[in-house]
């Protein structure tokens, strides 16, 4: 079957091949943790369209900047945009304060137009001009200050690891099974001061990150 096309539904694969409801459903299980198809709830089951993005976790460069150089089309969508009071976390990490306020952003990143991972990404007001308004923000955020001479990120603090839940992605589509891979990030600028801190949530099977390592 090509990438992108839908999969016979579990009774049309029961009649089909003579197998019991359950061993069909546990194999899609199987496939869908393996990438090769997706369960999108309420249209049914499709071959995975095998992307290959790669990032280097050595290269400091935005998802959207990673996707395109991979060619793809980046894009993304906006769950939220708010500005806020800073958390007493928040104080502390960015070392504001008190009573400072945050830009608190949720959104999608798509390759392609389709989703590859769920950003949840914390900025001081500070990092943008006074008449800032967090509507105005749509795609990049370092794409944003680039162009409104805001601070660009020079070093980050980074640890991976895989999660496991249910109540990272909006729009995921991946089953009941939600495994992501967390890149949780403090991005500094050349003056070292922190300036955003990310988490960034890729779906399984869609980003591979290398390391490399030299003596």
């Amino acid at each position: 079957m090509a990438p992108g096309e839908k999969l016979p539904t579990e009774a049309e694969l029961v009649a089909e091949y003579g197998l019991s409801r359950a061993t069909v459903r546990q194999s899609i299980k199987d496939l869908a943790g393996q990438g090769l198809v997706v369960v999108r709830r309420g249209l049914g089951t499709f071959m995975a369209q095998h992307r290959e993005i790669h990032a280097g976790m050595q290269e400091l460069t935005s998802i959207s900047a990673t996707i395109a150089e991979m060619g793809f089309t980046p894009s993304m969508r906006y769950r939220r945009r708010t500005i806020r009071d800073a958390t007493e976390d928040e104080l502390a990490m960015f070392s504001l304060d008190p009573g400072a306020r945050v830009l608190d952003i949720q959104r999608e990143i798509l390759a392609d137009d389709t989703v590859v991972a769920y950003s949840y990404d914390i900025l001081p007001r500070w990092v943008f001009p006074d008449d800032f308004r967090a509507g105005r923000l749509r795609g990049s955020v370092f794409g944003y200050l680039a162009d409104h001479d805001g601070p660009r990120p020079t070093r980050a603090v980074a640890t991976v690891h895989a999660v496991r839940s249910d109540a990272v992605g909006w729009d995921d589509d991946t089953g009941e099974d939600n495994l992501y891979v967390l890149l949780d990030q403090l991005q500094f600028d050349d003056g070292g001061r922190p300036f955003m801190h990310s988490r960034s949530f890729f779906l399984k099977g869609e980003f591979n990150f290398t390391v490399i390592r030299t003596h």
